[in-house]
């Protein structure tokens, strides 16, 4: 049911991306304070072992933090927003070695991971393209039953979550525009990394207290969602966490989610 009492807010996992770039390394410290989820690079698009291993350090001292992996496809140069295209065993081979060197990193600082985010290209053909939903999905339930996918509103991974029986986090955005169908619109540098804070601002009220988004035509959409996103690349990114965060009355971790509906296959 949508909220209509503005004081009221539902429980909500804010989740950010970390340790894509040393440029950006300050800011996603100061950003993590308002995260209940955090997504470390695992190297595919943007990092270096040193810094993903300095990123988990950070998780570390954070300890309620849920602990997840940003993966991407192999796209240094391009940040992974290349239009690449791969055969689904290259995509599972890569994801799954992504998982797996965070993974290592992360036992030595006794953490595990919790979830997977999809970054770029790749987080994008995830909300339309089915055998790349699918392929995504079983690599992560093939390295471990228990991660959740964070992905964007989307019949198409709905329905890939469902037959595949992995838990998706549904995520919504204040850094971007939504099209009529529920489906974000690619990051536009010129009009998507200037924003003013209030227009982040009111997204951020009508999705959190009413679960709905503005399209460009100036009507709502419902969305369904149990995430949002902290962007950290936008001028005012550390502005706009600690606003969204004093929205959100019940930050619930990605963690604390019980897993009960999605045993029935394993018990």
């Amino acid at each position: 049911m949508t909220q209509t009492d503005p004081f009221i807010s539902r429980q909500i996992d804010l989740n950010l991306d970390i340790g894509q770039g040393v440029a950006e390394f300050l800011t996603e410290q100061e950003i993590m304070p308002f995260a209940t989820s955090v997504n470390v690079s695992t190297g595919a698009h943007a990092g270096e072992p040193a810094l993903i291993n300095k990123s988990l350090e950070k998780v570390k001292e954070n300890g309620e933090l849920a602990l997840g992996a940003l993966i991407s496809y192999p796209d240094l140069i391009g940040y992974g927003e290349r239009k690449i295209q791969l055969t689904n065993e290259e995509l599972r081979a890569t994801i799954l070695f992504q998982l797996g060197g965070l993974a290592a990193l992360a036992k030595t600082h006794n953490l595990e991971l919790q979830q997977v985010r999809a970054h770029g290209y790749l987080y994008q053909q995830m909300a339309s393209n089915y055998s790349v939903a699918e392929t995504v999905a079983k690599s992560i339930q093939e390295f471990s039953k228990w991660l959740t996918l964070i992905g964007p509103v989307s019949p198409a991974l709905k329905e890939v979550g469902s037959w595949t029986n992995v838990r998706v986090a549904f995520e919504a955005r204040v850094d971007l525009r939504y099209k009529a169908d529920g489906s974000v619109i690619p990051f536009d540098i010129e009009q998507d990394s200037n924003l003013d804070t209030e227009t982040v601002a009111q997204r951020a009220r009508d999705l959190v207290y009413k679960s709905v988004a503005k399209i460009e035509n100036g009507n709502e959409i419902e969305l369904n969602f149990q995430t949002i996103h902290l962007p950290s690349r936008i001028r005012n990114a550390v502005e706009i966490a600690k606003l969204v965060k004093g929205m959100v009355l019940k930050p619930l971790s990605l963690k604390t989610v019980d897993y009960e509906p999605y045993l029935s296959e394993f018990i």
